[in-house]
């Protein structure tokens, strides 16, 4: 017993032997804080959107786009905000039970507030301008409840006008909104975007059998017919006869493109990786979907994450300065902080990863408590090994 005292007071005694296990240690924490920081979260870097096999149709899964190259003169020029126009989609969606707000399809201009969007919140499918996805702005939409015991196809036709808005599930008109006039947004970064958002944030899990936009709004024998025919053909194809501004049949069932049988011919892309069209760097934390108990997680991980390493430097800095206390705290804070910001912005650049302020602060939060906890061993001297090796010069 006696001899193994000696040992490890020989041990802790040792500056060199201290400085180098610490050393080690903080390299190994940032080594596993970086990894875990910078990978792909969840998912694999391939995009989640495939070709049906059995019909004609783009089946979204894990994280999945489609999406056009930027257009200018095509439906926004056909399609009039007065005039008003018409969305025909046929789509099933895989569950009525996934997290958040996610899109089914959206036109995106680089302005959050002007892009038009048809998304999916559990059973609900809302149409609307804008990103007031938890509608906390009270942003005016257009929803309709579509919940059957599973999930079926929908076929949904969706007409704006200055008379207002109106929803149809298959031939049934389900919902109206008179004040609520529809506006595809303008701009030379103005695309089409299936199965996410442009910030690969908003992931849809489902299938899209058929897409079609026209530069006027349907009436109600049009919107009638339409749905019979294509519950009967199960194609859109006989809907080119009505001159539609955009169509997608999506029955090539290979390749890296979806057609546009439409007048704007406006293909949509299909990359073999999933990647974000816009990238957010720091989005501030009232920017998202609310808080809830995904958000929470995260933020509990991120502290936990950095706690060992504010630890872990705070004695190094010691071992290697001997400087005060409050310097201390300062330098473990301040690189940490750098650290973590780092890892935020790599993030923007990363599939399925988010640059977030929130994490940020969790992670700054972390690597605070970490050098207040190193400091308060100091303090209380737990054990006389532990205060020997973690000691505090004044």
């Amino acid at each position: 017993m006696r001899e193994a005292t000696i040992n490890f007071n020989f041990l802790t005694n040792s500056k060199k032997n201290r400085l180098k296990l610490l050393v080690g240690l903080v390299v190994t924490i940032l080594l596993g804080v970086l990894f875990f920081g910078l990978r792909p979260k969840g998912i694999a870097v391939t995009n989640g959107a495939n070709w049906i096999s059995e019909r004609p149709g783009i089946r979204f899964s894990k994280k999945g786009i489609a999406y056009t190259d930027p257009f200018v003169e095509s439906i926004e020029e056909g399609i009039s905000d007065l005039n008003g126009f018409s969305i025909i989609i046929a789509f099933k969606p895989e569950s009525f039970h996934e997290e958040g707000f996610n899109l089914i399809l959206s036109i995106h201009n680089g302005k959050n507030c002007d892009q038009l969007l048809v998304g999916q919140w559990r059973s609900h499918i809302i149409i609307m301008n804008g990103d007031d996805y938890p509608y906390k702005r009270k942003t005016p939409r257009i929803a309709a409840n579509i919940f059957s015991p599973t999930p079926r196809i929908t076929f949904l036709t969706v007409t704006t006008s200055k008379e207002g808005t109106k929803v149809y599930v298959g031939n049934q008109l389900v919902k109206t909104n008179s004040d609520l006039i529809l506006k595809i947004p303008k701009g030379d970064k103005t695309r089409l975007i299936l199965g996410n958002s442009v910030y690969g944030r908003h992931s849809w899990n489902g299938e899209i059998y058929a897409l079609a936009f026209y530069d006027y709004p349907l009436n109600a024998n049009e919107t009638v017919f339409y749905s019979k025919r294509w519950h009967k053909d199960q194609n859109l194809s006989f809907a080119e006869k009505g001159k539609p501004a955009v169509l997608y049949l999506f029955d090539e069932k290979r390749g890296k493109r979806a057609f546009d049988h439409g007048e704007g011919k406006l293909h949509l892309e299909i990359p073999p990786r999933m990647h974000a069209l816009e990238k957010i760097i720091l989005s501030p934390p009232w920017n998202g979907s609310g808080l809830n108990r995904n958000c929470f997680i995260d933020i509990i991980v991120n502290i936990i994450g950095f706690i060992p390493l504010g630890f872990v430097l705070s004695a190094t800095l010691i071992e290697i300065s001997g400087t005060s206390r409050k310097r201390v705290v300062l330098m473990t804070v301040a690189s940490c902080f750098i650290l973590s910001l780092t890892i935020e912005i790599g993030q923007a650049w990363v599939p399925s990863r988010f640059s977030s302020m929130l994490d940020l602060m969790s992670n700054t939060s972390g690597a605070l408590i970490g050098a207040l906890i190193y400091l308060l061993i100091v303090r209380l001297g737990i054990a006389y090994g532990a205060k020997s090796f973690f000691r505090f010069s004044p």
